[in-house]
């Protein structure tokens, strides 16, 4: 006996979601069918007894033949109560409904219907997850994602993207466009669209022209805090704090981007002062092709083994690090751990404390030959 069709799609990127969704919708159910062929359930409850009404309507859907015999589709669309931990999940109405529910899709769709699920988190231990693995397909786009790994997705993703749209970018545009935009998808497509229109017959695009055309949010403010810091340049500093404002926690996060960044400018002013690192401002840089044993060995212990760095990346970050001896970096680490301690035991606003810091790490720079002559001590 020929088994319904049973698919759940979830994850953090409601762009992905929802295409993979139509996608489906339009694999079961063919174009001239579609005006009465899709039926949808809103999963989006406020209350245990929404989650109870909304299941029972998504299996009487189901169960519910398709206008004079044609294909139909039944989606339950932002399921949200699947989530877990929520107040309406945690509900005793909306569990006993997600069980009655799975219990149900156990036994099996029968021949002829199909049901699609789509929501942001799904937990992956689930009783529910697991029998959309066992009794049909699942798509899992990822949920609580590390920022590495978001970004690795993205990524790869963007390849996709530049493919569909017609355009190219050289490694540094890429990481750029990234910077300036983030991860999440749909608004990837839409200033990939931008761009697009720029470029006119072009469709190459340089660092220059995403700078020029796409919109900057608030990760690539903060990302040009961290340019800003590694310049020195306290005009620009201020500046981009100010457009920061008004975001709560936005002062941790900035603790913890900076924290990284230092150690990364630790190492690299480390590297140069022992000559495994070549270059400075504009101009080639690159790691020594004869590291010492010593070198290799520090390396390859570091959480992120800055060899790896790409040569736009080494280009950018060598002269941050190089606009600071290797004992005011050791300086500038103590005043950001120093910084997120403050920001999580003091009522002071948290732009006030990170500005006060960074000024301080950044102080009045001394001329180029001053602070090379330090650095060799």
């Amino acid at each position: 006996m020929k088994k319904g069709k049973l698919v759940l799609i979830c994850g953090d990127d409601e762009f992905l979601v929802e295409g993979a969704a139509r996608e489906r919708v339009n694999q079961l159910v063919p174009e001239a069918e579609r005006a009465f062929g899709i039926e949808v359930v809103d999963g989006r409850c406020d209350t245990g007894d929404e989650v109870v009404r909304a299941v029972e309507a998504c299996v009487e859907s189901v169960r519910t033949p398709g206008f004079l015999g044609s294909s139909k589709v039944t989606w339950l669309r932002h399921a949200r109560f699947l989530t877990g931990g929520g107040r309406v999940s945690e509900s005793v109405a909306a569990k006993g409904a997600v069980e009655r529910l799975t219990g149900w899709l156990k036994e099996g769709l029968l021949d002829g219907q199909a049901l699609i699920i789509t929501a942001e988190k799904v937990l992956r231990s689930s009783l529910f997850f697991k029998t959309c693995q066992q009794q049909g397909e699942v798509v899992d786009f990822g949920g609580g994602l590390k920022s590495w790994e978001l970004e690795r997705q993205a990524q790869e993703r963007l390849e996709r993207l530049l493919e569909a749209a017609g355009l190219s970018m050289d490694d540094e545009a890429r990481q750029e466009f990234l910077t300036r935009v983030g991860f999440d998808t749909r608004l990837q497509v839409q200033e990939l669209e931008k761009l697009g229109l720029y470029l006119g017959a072009v469709k190459h695009a340089t660092a220059e022209a995403v700078r020029e055309i796409t919109s900057i949010g608030r990760e690539a403010e903060a990302w040009d805090v961290l340019d800003a810091v590694g310049n020195r340049d306290a005009v620009a500093l201020v500046g981009t704090l100010r457009r920061l404002g008004g975001q709560r926690g936005v002062g941790i996060k900035l603790a913890a981007m900076l924290e990284k960044n230092i150690r990364e400018l630790l190492v690299l002013r480390e590297a140069y002062d022992r000559k495994w690192v070549y270059g400075g401002k504009g101009g080639a840089c690159g790691w020594s092709n004869s590291l010492p044993p010593e070198a290799a060995a520090v390396l390859a212990v570091l959480p992120v083994n800055p060899k790896t760095l790409q040569a736009w990346a080494m280009r950018r970050r060598l002269p941050h690090a190089l606009n600071y001896t290797l004992q005011e970096l050791r300086v500038a680490r103590f005043r950001i751990l120093e910084l997120r301690e403050k920001l999580v035991s003091t009522g002071l606003p948290e732009l006030l404390l990170v500005e006060t810091a960074l000024l301080r790490i950044i102080g009045r720079p001394r001329a180029p030959a001053a602070r090379a002559a330090a650095g060799a001590r």
